[in-house]
């Protein structure tokens, strides 16, 4: 939740659970929810997105071209919108998949989702069977892109990513839920490798996927 307490608005990011989860949370802190933003289509966990968005009236929001079979606004690369008196900007990060944005809340923080993590970086693996080994080294390739695109951000930005130690969406991320692009930079084995060295690295030793990651994103994209 990014909220503004001064206007009594607030938007989601990446809900899942029940819609009552967080119109009982957003009630007691005295805020409307205003805006619902998906970072990308979820494979991991059943999203209530677009279920919150309908029941609360707010506008729903995913990145470019969004393979959803639901109404959405898009949130473009370098889009802004208003939560009261807070921004948040679009931040066009594909490669773990095509419509990933991380968002840029008032110039000082970035939600990552699952494109940055602390020690880590997303994976591309997660795509149907059978997919050609050139569409998924292309998806690697714009995540590498995608990170170094986020490094532009000065030191001191402070980032909340989608997933901690213990997720299956990386291999090598950190128990902090929260760090620095700073510390990133210096600190994040992935963020050391060239591009050719960072597409093998992506291919190395993953977890196994999450268990039934296709029908969550067939139903999370509005497949049923």
């Amino acid at each position: 939740m990014v909220g503004c307490p001064t206007r009594g608005v607030c938007t989601i990011v990446d809900a899942q659970g029940t819609p009552e989860d967080y119109t009982t949370f957003a009630d007691k802190l005295g805020l409307k929810i205003t805006a619902v933003i998906e970072t990308h289509i979820q494979a991991d966990h059943l999203s209530s997105s677009a279920e919150l968005a309908r029941k609360t009236g707010a506008t729903l929001y995913f990145g470019p071209k969004a393979a959803v079979k639901y109404q959405f606004e898009e949130f473009a690369d370098g889009a802004t919108i208003k939560v009261g008196r807070r921004t948040i900007k679009a931040i066009h990060t594909p490669g773990h998949t095509p419509e990933h944005i991380c968002l840029l809340v008032d110039d000082w923080l970035v939600m990552t989702g699952d494109t940055l993590f602390v020690g880590d970086v997303g994976r591309v693996d997660l795509v149907e069977e059978g997919a050609e080994t050139a569409r998924v080294k292309a998806k690697a390739k714009d995540l590498y892109q995608s990170v170094h695109k986020l490094l532009k951000l000065p030191d001191w930005t402070e980032i909340y990513p989608g997933h901690y130690r213990g997720s299956a969406c990386g291999k090598g991320m950190d128990s902090k839920t929260s760090s620095t692009i700073g510390r990133e930079r210096r600190k994040n084995p992935a963020l050391q490798l060239s591009e050719q060295a960072f597409i093998k690295y992506l291919f190395e030793d993953m977890p196994v996927a999450p268990k039934d990651f296709l029908k969550i994103k067939s139903q999370n994209s509005g497949g049923g």
